[in-house]
């Protein structure tokens, strides 16, 4: 192998192992990767040149399938009760539901370890456990279940989220609850320990508000903030401002620099000292990815330095990249991990050619257009990572990133001071006067700019064109390529063009209703060619919101099928996703029967944001490009004030292509039979309830299709008993289900079995 090619050898490798860990992702068996590595590793010694360079790149391929398939199909204990000790490990975090949720390291079940170590523990109470706090052992009764993968198209995956904190199993329950000093010492319970005792310290000192964003920016709580600044911050582009990353990584090494360099330590000293603090740190912000990919790239330079070697840093970017894959391969489906790298790979490819473009005499001409070329830089680098999981852009992102930088990294260097001088309260009275100060002025800036309208623009889910687009982008700025002026051009133009045709709406041709898998909740949606009717909105889980944000969705209208918490709740998260609600139809009645009054708070917060809200009743129709909505139940002037909701939940007959669906909300069993009709689909009232679809309601509508919501597979097959040979698709066991109508009858779609199953024609 030429020495060019080994130079070269790091970007290739790293690109082969990251493929090869996508590979072990999907495979069935770790074979595929044994049997592709043991060919290559011996190529690898009989080859030579360019043949032993590709053997050498089959190699990392083969690892990282391998090692793809040993960090996504980890061996997992058997579900069950169990007596469960282990150490806190983390912050716990409470919800308005009573939930408490943390992480448990050294965890033993019934006295033996469990495989991995850690596990994700989830209870319900009226407060906190008096004692319970990181670092604490806690012994109890808890049930061992397998966290679940996604069940809707792009959904959150609970099961690799967790895997990528190095956790395999859930714990729930607290029953019998004792909390102790731990009787060994824990690496992660002493560090959460140190954590949070340092958040306690930082939150007395400087107060709730600027004690936590201290806590946030120094130390990695980002989850304490509230929501509504968070979406501030990101909506201006500068949310990295409040995750822990590789800026608030070099914030501390320039701290550290300068204080070496007033020691006069010797170049050696300072790498040992660094990586001692960087672990350290490492450590204290729970093994942030970011954090690890700055670290080692500091101490990579550092020790390029220290043996006269200066080394590229694309070349220390690759490093990096690999040594974390392969210790966490994981992290490679985590966005925490795709952003950190994407924005370094930017400032590494693009930020020197477009500092090159311009050279301005004055020097602080020449530092502001060097600052806006690395923000450039690093843009350009996250905008794939950014549209996929964002489907926005921050137009004030340019603009305010850098007196953002600036701001934050001196609140970042007092904020440091801050801690270090608790012990001197009059020296540290002074410096928290002023990190009040400045963190007041801060977020006023951003909650003011937040509000702005306008500042973002909604776009559709990145796709692969839109990939493409952003690689002819990339090729055009790369500074490592030597093309001439006119080929850039040609190439940045096209991925540009590639970019914008990727993200525009596209025309919807086809009519489909789709029941969301949202656990034990409703939330569905009719699309039905240019029109998209909402049918129940689920929980506040975002569920429904994060489906319509991806497809740059909005609603013509939101049906609203009674008044309770699993059916209305989802209006919080299209709110706060900005998604326009311009029309809400409720039962005839519904807001005067048995609902909590945060409901009522919720539908007065929506009519005064400029949405419509209407009642419906049995006999209203609502138009449809292919067909018609019509009601059923309730008949006007029939409810009571005061009565269950479920008494008066609407009921719709839905006609698309001649085929009719029945929805059926949670209809209590005693009114059902009023809403009785034919239907070749019939949604199952109240999650498939005892009190609900009793076997005359069953036997008028003679469904030939039953679609069912809940969160339990045995919920499944108990409604299945009471339907015989009719085919029962559930959430809890198909996840989504899509009916997709044609003239020719309907087909029904399941996510989490990637089948499609054929169904007579319509009556």
């Amino acid at each position: 192998m030429t020495a060019r090619l080994r130079g070269w050898l790091l970007p290739p490798a790293a690109l082969c192992f990251a493929f090869g860990v996508l590979l072990g992702r999907i495979a069935s068996s770790p074979w595929y990767g044994m049997v592709a590595l043991l060919p290559a590793a011996g190529a690898v010694f009989l080859l030579q040149g360019k043949k032993r360079f590709c053997a050498v790149l089959t190699v990392f391929l083969a690892l990282g399938c391998l090692r793809g398939y040993q960090a996504y199909h980890p061996s997992l204990p058997e579900p069950g009760s169990f007596l469960v000790s282990g150490i806190v490990s983390e912050e716990i975090q409470s919800r308005t539901s009573g939930q408490f949720r943390a992480a448990l390291s050294n965890v033993t079940l019934d006295g033996t370890p469990l495989p991995g170590g850690n596990a994700y523990w989830s209870f319900y109470a009226d407060e906190l456990p008096q004692g319970l706090a990181p670092g604490m052992q806690a012994v109890f009764q808890g049930r061992i279940y397998h966290p679940s993968g996604p069940s809707n198209p792009d959904g959150y995956d609970f099961r690799e989220e967790l895997l990528r904190k190095g956790i395999r199993a859930g714990i729930y329950g607290m029953t019998d609850l004792t909390v102790s000093v731990p009787d060994r010492f824990s690496f992660a319970g002493w560090t959460a320990a140190l954590r949070h005792a340092l958040r306690v310290r930082l939150i007395a000192a400087l107060g709730e508000e600027t004690g936590e964003y201290a806590s946030a920016m120094l130390l990695g709580t980002r989850s304490f903030l509230p929501r509504e600044d968070r979406t501030a911050f990101s909506r201006l582009g500068v949310a990295h401002l409040l995750s822990v990353s590789g800026f608030h990584t070099g914030v501390l090494v320039a701290l550290l620099s300068l204080l070496f360099r007033l020691l006069c330590l010797p170049r050696k000293v300072r790498l040992w000292l660094y990586a001692a603090a960087l672990l350290l740190y490492s450590a204290l912000c729970g093994w942030s990815q970011p954090v690890l990919r700055a670290s080692l790239l500091v101490l990579l330079a550092e020790e390029g330095r220290l043996l006269n070697r200066p080394r590229l840093l694309t070349h220390l970017l690759c490093a990096a990249f690999l040594v974390l894959l392969f210790l966490s391969p994981v992290q490679l489906t985590g966005l925490s991990f795709l952003l950190s790298f994407s924005a370094v790979a930017g400032l590494a490819l693009i930020t020197p050619f477009l500092s090159a473009l311009l050279s301005p005499a004055r020097p602080s001409f020449r530092r502001l257009w060097q600052g806006l070329s690395a923000g450039l830089g690093a843009q350009a680098g996250i905008l794939l990572p950014e549209l996929y999981a964002f489907q926005e852009l921050p137009l004030l992102g340019l603009l305010v990133n850098i007196p953002m930088i600036a701001l934050g990294s001196g609140l970042i260097g007092l904020y440091w001071t801050v801690l270090l001088t608790l012990p001197f309260p009059r020296l540290s009275s002074l410096l928290c006067a002023a990190a009040r100060l400045a963190t007041s002025g801060l977020l006023s800036a951003v909650r003011f700019l937040g509000s702005l309208p306008g500042i973002t623009l909604w776009t559709r889910a990145s796709n692969w064109l839109t990939a493409a687009g952003v690689l002819g982008l990339t090729a055009g700025l790369c500074a490592l390529f030597q093309w001439k002026r006119r080929s850039r051009m040609l190439l940045s133009c096209s991925g540009v063009l590639l970019i914008v045709l990727s993200l525009l709406p596209r025309p919807h041709l086809s009519s489909e209703y789709i029941q969301l898998s949202a656990g034990s909740a409703d939330a569905a949606l009719l699309w039905d060619q240019d029109r998209v009717i909402v049918i129940d909105t689920g929980y506040d889980d975002g569920v429904l919101s994060n489906y319509l944000h991806r497809r740059r969705l909005t609603p013509d209208a939101v049906i609203l099928t009674h008044l309770h918490s699993d059916h209305v709740y989802g209006l919080k998260a299209l709110m706060e996703d900005r998604i326009p609600i311009p029309l809400v139809y409720l039962p005839d009645g519904g807001t005067e029967a048995a609902v909590h009054p945060d409901v009522l708070a919720l539908l007065e917060k929506l009519r005064a944001a400029g949405t419509v809200i209407r009642t419906l009743s049995a006999g209203d129709r609502l138009a449809l490009p292919s067909g018609d909505i019509r009601v059923l139940w309730p008949e006007k002037g029939k409810t009571r004030p005061g009565q269950d909701a479920n008494e008066s939940s609407l009921v719709l007959r839905v006609s698309v292509k001649g085929a009719a669906l029945l929805q059926t909300g949670d209809l209590d069993g005693r009114y059902e039979m009023y809403a009785a009709v034919p239907a070749d689909i019939l949604k199952a009232a109240h999650h498939g309830s005892v009190s609900s679809s009793s076997p005359a309601f069953l036997s008028t509508v003679q469904p030939v299709t039953v679609l069912l919501t809940c969160d339990s597979a045995d919920r499944h097959l108990q409604f299945q008993d009471r339907l015989g040979d009719v085919p029962l698709f559930s959430t809890a066991v198909h996840g989504m289900l899509t009916v997709r109508f044609s003239d020719r009858g309907y087909t029904v779609e399941t996510f989490l079995t990637p089948t499609e199953v054929s169904l007579p024609e319509p009556r």
